[in-house]
């Protein structure tokens, strides 16, 4: 059963989590909630800030919402959301039973999955200053951003699962081949209507 979304407490909590330790500070287990209530609050962020992103970067933020309600887009744009998260989770959930690791999924999915959330709301932040101000300030900012949530990203499948190197940088890229595949199609079926 799919627990209901979470509080505006939880999320402020697992934005917390994720800069905790995204810095540092602390390992998985001593700031993330590693259970099935912590994987689909998780799960559930990925979904909102996926919308909200995807929404914005295909439309833009003049977008006709009421038209694209009508014309069907937006809730295909939510549906590729829902299938990029359940596919990503199916196949890291395959992948670490295949290797013998089934019992790290959570360890793995948690905190990845509110790491990359962090990412884009930075990011979307970048992008509306960017409207304000000259967007070329943001590019470095954006840049080291990127880095760090790549290391961050990279420390979870190394460190906390004990994948090797490669291993840690093959899960980051399934996650990169599925989303831009999964925005390639979004992409099309746009053009398309």
């Amino acid at each position: 059963m799919i627990n209901p979304p979470p509080s505006p407490f939880v999320v402020k909590d697992g934005f917390v989590s994720a800069f905790m330790f995204m810095t540092k500070k602390e390992n998985v287990s001593g700031v993330f909630n590693l259970n099935k209530n912590g994987f689909w609050d998780s799960c559930w962020i990925v979904f909102f800030v996926n919308a909200v992103v995807s929404s914005l970067a295909s439309y833009g933020i003049k977008a006709n919402l009421e038209g694209d309600i009508e014309s069907g887009i937006l809730p295909r744009l939510l549906l590729i959301t829902v299938i990029d998260i359940c596919l990503f989770s199916i196949l890291v959930n395959m992948i670490f039973e295949k290797i013998g690791k089934g019992k790290f999924f959570y360890r793995f999915i948690i905190p990845f999955n509110w790491i990359q959330s962090f990412q884009a709301i930075i990011m979307l932040s970048f992008a509306m200053l960017g409207l304000i101000f000259p967007p070329s300030i943001f590019v470095f900012f954006g840049i080291c951003v990127v880095i760090w949530v790549t290391f961050s990203l990279w420390r979870i499948g190394k460190e906390e699962v004990g994948l090797s190197g490669w291993g840690a940088t093959g899960m980051i890229f399934l996650s990169v081949v599925i989303e831009a595949s999964l925005g390639m199609f979004s992409r099309s079926l746009s053009v398309a209507i």
